[in-house]
């Protein structure tokens, strides 16, 4: 049974229909609402009307702030300190100690 559910939304002025469950549909109206306002922001800032430039701007924007999150994430070294202990645990019962 599939349970996703159809929507439309707009971005830069083109109807985009997708196929996504019905607990993601507040995440992707809101991700949409965020592009739609950066297209805006953007629009009025540069002279181009060229939908296609303002959104490779949104774009970059978008994983510039993407990889400045990636590289703020602390969770990778917690994971490597879990998985050291991990090893040492398993080292020091296989040692019959």
């Amino acid at each position: 049974m599939d349970d996703k559910q159809k929507i439309t939304v707009t971005i830069g002025g083109r109807k985009f229909t997708f196929h996504i469950l019905p607990e993601n549909e507040e995440r992707v109206r809101a991700s949409v609402k965020r592009i739609e306002e950066k297209v805006a922001f953007y629009a009025s800032k540069y002279a181009t009307k060229d939908m296609q430039d303002i959104l490779s701007i949104v774009l970059m924007e978008f994983v510039m702030q993407y990889i400045s999150l990636e590289q703020r994430d602390d969770s990778k070294e917690l994971e490597e300190g879990i998985a050291t202990l991990d090893r040492r645990l398993d080292e020091y019962i296989n040692s019959g100690r």
